[in-house]
Protein backbone atom coordinates (compact mmCIF):
# COMPACT_ATOMS: atom_id res chain seq x y z
CA UNK A 1 0.00 0.00 0.00
CA UNK A 2 1.36 3.42 -0.94
CA UNK A 3 2.23 5.74 1.93
CA UNK A 4 0.46 9.08 1.92
CA UNK A 5 2.83 11.96 1.43
CA UNK A 6 2.80 14.56 4.19
CA UNK A 7 4.04 18.01 3.16
CA UNK A 8 6.15 19.91 5.71
CA UNK A 9 5.03 23.36 6.83
CA UNK A 10 7.65 25.81 8.06
CA UNK A 11 6.06 28.60 10.11
CA UNK A 12 8.06 31.82 10.06
CA UNK A 13 7.09 34.44 12.63
CA UNK A 14 8.60 37.54 14.21
CA UNK A 15 7.69 41.09 15.16
CA UNK A 16 7.11 43.99 12.76
CA UNK A 17 10.15 44.99 10.72
CA UNK A 18 12.37 42.17 11.93
CA UNK A 19 13.38 41.04 8.44
CA UNK A 20 11.08 38.06 7.82
CA UNK A 21 10.38 38.92 4.20
CA UNK A 22 14.04 39.59 3.41
CA UNK A 23 14.89 36.09 4.64
CA UNK A 24 11.94 34.52 2.87
CA UNK A 25 12.80 36.15 -0.45
CA UNK A 26 16.33 34.75 -0.23
CA UNK A 27 15.12 31.29 0.78
CA UNK A 28 12.69 30.98 -2.12
CA UNK A 29 15.59 31.40 -4.53
CA UNK A 30 17.63 28.57 -2.98
CA UNK A 31 17.74 24.92 -4.11
CA UNK A 32 16.46 23.83 -0.68
CA UNK A 33 13.21 25.69 -1.39
CA UNK A 34 13.03 25.16 -5.15
CA UNK A 35 9.63 23.45 -4.85
CA UNK A 36 8.32 25.51 -1.92
CA UNK A 37 5.15 27.59 -1.83
CA UNK A 38 4.96 30.60 0.47
CA UNK A 39 1.76 31.77 2.14
CA UNK A 40 2.26 35.32 3.32
CA UNK A 41 -0.10 36.86 5.84
CA UNK A 42 -0.14 40.66 6.00
CA UNK A 43 -1.99 43.30 7.95
CA UNK A 44 -3.20 46.17 5.83
CA UNK A 45 -5.36 47.07 2.89
CA UNK A 46 -2.65 46.54 0.27
CA UNK A 47 -0.17 43.65 0.36
CA UNK A 48 3.52 44.20 -0.30
CA UNK A 49 5.48 41.29 1.12
CA UNK A 50 4.33 38.76 -1.48
CA UNK A 51 5.75 41.01 -4.22
CA UNK A 52 9.07 41.37 -2.40
CA UNK A 53 9.39 37.67 -1.60
CA UNK A 54 8.24 36.26 -4.93
CA UNK A 55 11.05 34.55 -6.87
CA UNK A 56 11.22 33.94 -10.58
CA UNK A 57 8.50 31.30 -10.25
CA UNK A 58 5.13 32.51 -8.97
CA UNK A 59 5.31 30.78 -5.60
CA UNK A 60 3.85 33.27 -3.13
CA UNK A 61 0.23 33.50 -1.99
CA UNK A 62 -1.11 36.45 -0.02
CA UNK A 63 -3.60 36.52 2.86
CA UNK A 64 -4.39 40.13 3.71
CA UNK A 65 -7.71 40.04 5.56
CA UNK A 66 -6.19 40.11 9.03
CA UNK A 67 -3.99 37.98 11.26
CA UNK A 68 -4.01 34.24 10.56
CA UNK A 69 -4.12 33.71 14.32
CA UNK A 70 -7.60 35.24 14.51
CA UNK A 71 -9.55 36.99 11.72
CA UNK A 72 -7.81 35.23 8.83
CA UNK A 73 -7.52 31.73 10.30
CA UNK A 74 -10.13 30.34 7.90
CA UNK A 75 -8.29 31.98 5.00
CA UNK A 76 -5.08 30.18 5.97
CA UNK A 77 -6.87 26.85 6.33
CA UNK A 78 -8.61 27.40 3.00
CA UNK A 79 -5.33 28.26 1.26
CA UNK A 80 -3.67 25.06 2.49
CA UNK A 81 -6.66 22.92 1.56
CA UNK A 82 -6.89 24.53 -1.89
CA UNK A 83 -3.19 23.90 -2.47
CA UNK A 84 -3.71 20.23 -1.65
CA UNK A 85 -6.65 19.82 -4.03
CA UNK A 86 -4.98 21.82 -6.80
CA UNK A 87 -1.91 19.65 -6.50
CA UNK A 88 -3.97 16.43 -6.36
CA UNK A 89 -5.82 17.37 -9.55
CA UNK A 90 -2.60 18.59 -11.20
CA UNK A 91 -3.77 22.15 -11.58
CA UNK A 92 -0.45 23.25 -10.08
CA UNK A 93 3.00 21.60 -10.03
CA UNK A 94 4.13 19.41 -7.16
CA UNK A 95 5.37 21.36 -4.16
CA UNK A 96 7.62 19.94 -1.48
CA UNK A 97 7.20 22.45 1.33
CA UNK A 98 4.95 25.27 2.46
CA UNK A 99 6.39 28.30 4.25
CA UNK A 100 3.82 30.31 6.20
CA UNK A 101 4.98 33.82 7.02
CA UNK A 102 2.79 35.32 9.73
CA UNK A 103 2.11 38.99 10.25
CA UNK A 104 4.39 40.85 12.62
CA UNK A 105 1.53 41.00 15.11
CA UNK A 106 0.54 37.32 14.99
CA UNK A 107 0.45 34.93 17.92
CA UNK A 108 1.62 31.60 16.44
CA UNK A 109 -0.14 29.43 19.04
CA UNK A 110 -3.64 29.53 17.49
CA UNK A 111 -2.09 28.96 14.06
CA UNK A 112 -0.33 25.83 15.29
CA UNK A 113 -3.55 24.53 16.82
CA UNK A 114 -5.38 25.15 13.56
CA UNK A 115 -2.75 23.20 11.62
CA UNK A 116 -2.95 20.31 14.09
CA UNK A 117 -6.73 20.14 14.45
CA UNK A 118 -8.08 20.80 10.93
CA UNK A 119 -8.66 17.26 9.63
CA UNK A 120 -7.43 17.55 6.04
CA UNK A 121 -4.47 19.72 7.00
CA UNK A 122 -3.39 17.42 9.83
CA UNK A 123 -3.64 14.43 7.49
CA UNK A 124 -1.77 15.90 4.53
CA UNK A 125 0.67 18.33 6.18
CA UNK A 126 2.92 18.43 9.23
CA UNK A 127 4.65 21.33 10.98
CA UNK A 128 8.41 20.87 10.76
CA UNK A 129 9.12 23.84 12.99
CA UNK A 130 8.54 27.46 13.95
CA UNK A 131 11.24 29.99 13.13
CA UNK A 132 11.10 33.20 15.15
CA UNK A 133 12.88 36.20 13.60
CA UNK A 134 14.08 38.84 16.08
CA UNK A 135 15.84 42.14 15.36
CA UNK A 136 19.19 42.00 17.21
CA UNK A 137 19.01 45.71 18.00
CA UNK A 138 15.43 45.96 19.21
CA UNK A 139 14.71 42.46 20.48
CA UNK A 140 15.19 43.15 24.19
CA UNK A 141 12.86 46.17 24.22
CA UNK A 142 10.26 44.49 21.98
CA UNK A 143 10.16 41.38 24.17
CA UNK A 144 9.61 43.57 27.20
CA UNK A 145 6.92 45.70 25.56
CA UNK A 146 4.87 43.55 23.19
CA UNK A 147 2.82 40.47 24.04
CA UNK A 148 3.01 39.35 20.41
CA UNK A 149 6.81 39.27 20.48
CA UNK A 150 6.80 37.13 23.62
CA UNK A 151 4.21 34.76 22.15
CA UNK A 152 6.30 34.40 18.99
CA UNK A 153 9.39 33.50 21.01
CA UNK A 154 7.42 31.07 23.19
CA UNK A 155 6.32 29.14 20.09
CA UNK A 156 9.75 29.06 18.45
CA UNK A 157 11.66 25.91 17.56
CA UNK A 158 14.64 28.08 16.67
CA UNK A 159 15.41 31.81 16.75
CA UNK A 160 17.07 33.85 14.03
CA UNK A 161 18.70 37.08 15.13
CA UNK A 162 18.68 39.48 12.18
CA UNK A 163 20.57 42.70 11.42
CA UNK A 164 23.49 41.64 13.60
CA UNK A 165 25.78 43.73 11.41
CA UNK A 166 23.81 46.80 12.49
CA UNK A 167 23.57 45.96 16.19
CA UNK A 168 26.02 47.26 18.75
CA UNK A 169 27.64 44.89 21.23
CA UNK A 170 25.40 46.08 24.06
CA UNK A 171 22.22 45.72 21.95
CA UNK A 172 23.16 42.22 20.83
CA UNK A 173 24.04 41.16 24.39
CA UNK A 174 20.76 42.55 25.74
CA UNK A 175 18.72 40.74 23.09
CA UNK A 176 20.56 37.47 23.68
CA UNK A 177 19.99 37.81 27.42
CA UNK A 178 16.27 38.51 26.93
CA UNK A 179 15.91 35.45 24.70
CA UNK A 180 17.88 33.27 27.09
CA UNK A 181 15.82 34.37 30.07
CA UNK A 182 12.59 33.31 28.40
CA UNK A 183 13.70 30.46 26.12
CA UNK A 184 17.08 29.10 27.20
CA UNK A 185 16.40 25.92 25.21
CA UNK A 186 15.90 27.63 21.84
CA UNK A 187 18.81 27.36 19.36
CA UNK A 188 19.86 30.77 18.00
CA UNK A 189 21.10 31.43 14.46
CA UNK A 190 22.36 34.73 13.02
CA UNK A 191 21.65 36.65 9.83
CA UNK A 192 23.05 39.72 8.07
CA UNK A 193 20.67 41.09 5.44
CA UNK A 194 19.10 37.70 4.75
CA UNK A 195 22.39 35.83 4.33
CA UNK A 196 21.32 32.78 6.39
CA UNK A 197 20.65 29.87 3.98
CA UNK A 198 17.40 28.00 4.38
CA UNK A 199 19.38 24.76 4.31
CA UNK A 200 21.06 25.84 7.56
CA UNK A 201 17.68 26.62 9.08
CA UNK A 202 16.26 23.23 8.10
CA UNK A 203 19.34 21.49 9.52
CA UNK A 204 18.91 23.35 12.82
CA UNK A 205 15.22 22.44 12.92
CA UNK A 206 16.07 18.78 12.47
CA UNK A 207 17.96 18.88 15.77
CA UNK A 208 15.71 21.30 17.66
CA UNK A 209 13.57 19.98 20.52
CA UNK A 210 9.99 19.11 19.64
CA UNK A 211 7.56 21.77 20.79
CA UNK A 212 4.36 20.83 22.61
CA UNK A 213 1.05 21.81 21.02
CA UNK A 214 -0.02 25.10 22.65
CA UNK A 215 -3.12 25.12 24.81
CA UNK A 216 -6.26 26.57 23.29
CA UNK A 217 -6.42 30.25 24.20
CA UNK A 218 -7.21 33.59 22.57
CA UNK A 219 -4.40 35.18 20.57
CA UNK A 220 -2.11 37.54 22.46
CA UNK A 221 -2.47 41.04 21.02
CA UNK A 222 -1.26 44.39 22.26
CA UNK A 223 -4.33 46.65 22.60
CA UNK A 224 -4.80 49.80 20.51
CA UNK A 225 -2.69 48.64 17.53
CA UNK A 226 -4.39 49.60 14.26
CA UNK A 227 -3.56 49.81 10.54
CA UNK A 228 -4.67 52.10 7.73
CA UNK A 229 -3.80 52.84 4.10
CA UNK A 230 -2.59 56.22 2.85
CA UNK A 231 -3.08 56.60 -0.91
CA UNK A 232 -0.25 58.41 -2.70
CA UNK A 233 -0.86 60.59 -5.76
CA UNK A 234 1.30 60.49 -8.89
CA UNK A 235 4.22 62.84 -8.52
CA UNK A 236 5.34 61.55 -5.13
CA UNK A 237 9.03 60.98 -5.87
CA UNK A 238 11.62 59.73 -3.40
CA UNK A 239 12.56 63.20 -2.12
CA UNK A 240 8.89 63.92 -1.45
CA UNK A 241 8.45 60.60 0.34
CA UNK A 242 11.50 61.13 2.53
CA UNK A 243 10.31 64.57 3.61
CA UNK A 244 6.75 63.44 4.35
CA UNK A 245 7.78 60.29 6.18
CA UNK A 246 10.35 62.14 8.26
CA UNK A 247 7.69 64.64 9.30
CA UNK A 248 5.38 61.78 10.33
CA UNK A 249 8.14 60.18 12.39
CA UNK A 250 8.81 63.49 14.10
CA UNK A 251 5.10 63.97 14.80
CA UNK A 252 4.21 60.52 16.08
CA UNK A 253 7.49 59.03 17.34
CA UNK A 254 7.26 55.59 18.99
CA UNK A 255 3.51 55.40 18.38
CA UNK A 256 4.31 54.78 14.70
CA UNK A 257 5.30 51.10 14.52
CA UNK A 258 5.59 50.48 10.78
CA UNK A 259 5.12 52.10 7.38
CA UNK A 260 5.54 50.28 4.10
CA UNK A 261 4.16 50.36 0.61
CA UNK A 262 4.55 50.84 -3.12
CA UNK A 263 4.48 54.37 -4.52
CA UNK A 264 4.36 55.20 -8.23
CA UNK A 265 6.07 58.48 -9.18
CA UNK A 266 4.41 58.54 -12.63
CA UNK A 267 2.21 56.17 -14.62
CA UNK A 268 4.24 53.25 -15.98
CA UNK A 269 7.36 54.05 -13.93
CA UNK A 270 9.06 51.61 -11.59
CA UNK A 271 7.53 51.43 -8.15
CA UNK A 272 9.33 53.02 -5.22
CA UNK A 273 9.34 50.42 -2.45
CA UNK A 274 9.12 52.13 0.93
CA UNK A 275 9.88 50.40 4.23
CA UNK A 276 10.09 52.05 7.64
CA UNK A 277 10.78 49.57 10.44
CA UNK A 278 10.22 50.11 14.18
CA UNK A 279 13.74 51.56 14.40
CA UNK A 280 12.39 54.37 12.14
CA UNK A 281 15.14 53.84 9.56
CA UNK A 282 13.77 54.49 6.07
CA UNK A 283 14.70 52.08 3.30
CA UNK A 284 13.93 52.60 -0.39
CA UNK A 285 14.28 50.31 -3.40
CA UNK A 286 12.56 49.89 -6.76
CA UNK A 287 10.28 47.25 -8.24
CA UNK A 288 9.21 46.80 -11.84
CA UNK A 289 5.50 47.21 -12.68
CA UNK A 290 3.49 44.01 -12.79
CA UNK A 291 0.40 42.72 -14.56
CA UNK A 292 -1.86 43.52 -11.60
CA UNK A 293 -0.44 46.58 -9.89
CA UNK A 294 -1.94 47.69 -6.57
CA UNK A 295 -2.97 51.25 -5.70
CA UNK A 296 -0.07 53.56 -4.97
CA UNK A 297 0.28 54.22 -1.26
CA UNK A 298 1.52 53.26 2.19
CA UNK A 299 0.24 50.96 4.91
CA UNK A 300 0.58 52.48 8.38
CA UNK A 301 0.62 50.47 11.62
CA UNK A 302 0.43 52.44 14.86
CA UNK A 303 -0.35 52.05 18.55
CA UNK A 304 -2.05 54.35 21.07
CA UNK A 305 -3.31 56.52 18.20
CA UNK A 306 -5.59 55.52 15.31
CA UNK A 307 -3.50 54.64 12.27
CA UNK A 308 -6.14 56.42 10.21
CA UNK A 309 -5.11 59.73 11.77
CA UNK A 310 -1.53 59.21 10.60
CA UNK A 311 -2.66 57.96 7.19
CA UNK A 312 -4.82 61.05 6.66
CA UNK A 313 -1.92 63.34 7.46
CA UNK A 314 0.35 61.41 5.09
CA UNK A 315 -2.23 61.67 2.30
CA UNK A 316 -2.62 65.42 2.79
CA UNK A 317 1.11 66.09 2.87
CA UNK A 318 1.80 63.88 -0.15
CA UNK A 319 -0.97 65.56 -2.13
CA UNK A 320 0.26 69.06 -1.29
CA UNK A 321 3.89 68.34 -2.12
CA UNK A 322 3.07 66.41 -5.28
CA UNK A 323 0.88 69.31 -6.43
CA UNK A 324 3.66 71.77 -5.75
CA UNK A 325 6.07 69.67 -7.79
Amino acid sequence: MATRKSVPILVQTGFLGGGKTTLLGCWLREPACASAVAIINEIGEIGLDDRLARPVLDAALLIESGCACCEASEDLAGALESLFWDRLHRRIPEYGRVIVETTGLADPAPILRLLAERALIAERYHVEGVVCVIDARLGASQLAEFAECRAQLDAASIVILTKIDLAGEAELAATRAAIGARRPDAPVLYSRDGDLPCADVLAALAHAPDAALPEAAPAHHTPDVTSAFAAAPDGADRATLEAVLRAALDDFGPRLLRMKGLVRPTAGADWIVVQVAPDHVMRFSTLSPGAQDPPSGLTVIARDIPAGVIAARLRDRLARRAHVV
